[in-house]
């Protein structure tokens, strides 16, 4: 069996807010008392290259990148030179056994 993890979605004042889980229940949870969308992902070496949000735009028109969280739905803190920044990539580990 393939483990999974799973990006929950949602929004605060019209601001599209993420997280990545790895734990099912943990995602079932923060999905349901934000009424989240939840996205399972499956699969090895999976990355999400970015999640944007079409309805709040910049200047130019390019729409905004969404707010990464953790999965507590805390902003994550910006302790590098970005100023939010992505989750780091990570396989998604083979069956055991």
């Amino acid at each position: 069996m393939k483990e999974s993890c799973y990006l929950v979605v949602w929004w605060v004042c019209q601001t599209p807010q993420v997280a990545l889980f790895d734990h099912l229940e943990a995602a079932k949870a923060a999905a349901n008392v934000r009424n989240a969308l939840m996205v399972t992902v499956t699969g090895t070496a999976v990355e999400i290259d970015e999640v944007v949000d079409w309805y709040r735009r910049n200047d130019e028109g390019d729409p905004l990148p969404a707010e990464w969280r953790d999965g507590l739905g805390q902003p994550r803190v910006p302790w590098g030179p970005q100023l939010n920044p992505r989750p780091s990539a990570r396989p998604v580990a083979a069956p055991k056994g």
